[in-house]
């Protein structure tokens, strides 16, 4: 099939033809314009009151982020946005109740984290799309993003009609709830766009700000990434401040707890990408420790995860952290012998607080 400059119906049958094609590959598609984004402002505000923490490249890369998105440094020749929505709550297989604290000896991974790395499989996917879009419609040019570079997804799919930023900033669809990916894949094809989802679903619910372990979210629909589990574990690559280690709990990657209190997870149609499928995300925290004691040992282990993002010295720091928040005595020995050996001193230190943690217990 091929279209050249496609009129009235003749557009909505290139639209319809390409959602079809994208629904097989992905849970949910819309489509936008490359206009530059409207909430600079807000975001301006947000990196001037530093709650993006250590996150520089937000800052660096803020004007980039803020403009249209047909620039050169993106794709030049972009006429249109396919935004894509990759569900991974797969909530026959473990419940979406936020975890509770005090896991005797296990440690908790986000949900989003316990499978294949979902940039993976959401480049294959997006490129897949993009071959797809280059045979059927011959000189197509597109380049696909997710969460890898200067694209704010979250806007582009709720101007695409995918959703709506919730009080905890992440995007809630009617069909996925809250546990999905986003992806954009940026195309010289001409589509029409979606009508934007600008109304909000959210109410006066305020379940996912009363969750927050560390009260992150400081205001509805702003976040204080220097205080959100999720950037202590991952982002940061340094000392987690004492005051907020014991709030951390059993988390040693990442923080589902907002996203799981949302109620409009209820109505949330399952995943069915068992690539994205890794279990109920609970971890020996005694046994991580010892695996974690050779960088191969870390590597081999978590291949193909996103969980190698904090590197071994960054993970851990953070098994050190939860078993000084729920582990019992026979974590002591253990941590000591980290406390003495582990190369890093920002290991070290984090073994020596858990052991006076568990000591003082």
């Amino acid at each position: 099939m091929t279209f050249g400059s496609p009129t009235g119906s003749g557009r909505s049958l290139l639209k319809q033809t390409v959602r079809e094609y994208a629904l097989t590959l992905f849970d949910e598609v819309g489509f936008t314009s490359p206009a530059a984004p409207g909430h600079t402002a807000f975001v301006d505000a947000w990196l001037e009151a530093g709650y993006h923490g250590e996150m520089s490249y937000l800052k660096t890369r803020k004007r980039l982020r803020g403009g249209p998105l047909n620039s050169q440094k993106l794709l030049g020749k972009a006429r249109s946005v396919i935004v894509v929505a990759q569900s991974y709550d797969f909530r026959e297989a473990y419940p979406l109740a936020p975890a509770g604290r005090g896991s005797a000896g296990q440690g908790l991974i986000a949900r989003y984290a316990r499978g294949e790395d979902y940039h993976r499989v959401m480049w294959e996917k997006l490129n897949t799309l993009r071959d797809w879009l280059a045979d059927e419609f011959p000189g197509t040019q597109s380049r696909g993003y997710t969460d890898s570079g200067p694209i704010r997804e979250r806007e582009l799919a709720a101007r695409a009609g995918l959703g709506w930023q919730g009080k905890h900033t992440n995007l809630i669809s009617l069909k996925l709830g809250n546990f999905f990916f986003l992806g954009a894949l940026l195309t010289s094809l001409k589509l029409e766009p979606d009508l934007p989802f600008d109304s909000h679903h959210c109410g006066t619910c305020t379940r996912c700000l009363s969750v927050c372990p560390t009260g992150a979210i400081v205001a509805p629909m702003a976040l204080d990434a220097r205080r959100c589990i999720s950037y202590l574990t991952i982002e940061l690559h340094g000392s987690i401040p004492e005051e907020l280690r014991p709030l951390l709990g059993d988390h040693i990657f990442g923080c589902d707890d907002c996203l799981a209190a949302c109620p409009w997870n209820d109505k949330a149609q399952a995943a069915n990408e068992l690539r994205l499928f890794g279990g109920d995300g609970q971890v020996d925290l005694l046994e991580l420790l010892e695996l974690l004691a050779t960088e191969e040992a870390f590597e081999q282990r978590f291949a193909g995860s996103p969980i190698l993002r904090p590197g071994r010295t960054g993970l851990r720091r953070n098994v050190c952290v939860a078993l000084g928040n729920v582990g019992g005595p026979e974590a002591i020995a253990p941590l000591e012998r980290v406390a003495q050996t582990d190369p890093s001193e920002l290991v070290r230190e984090h073994a020596r607080w858990a052991i006076r943690r568990l000591s003082a217990g």
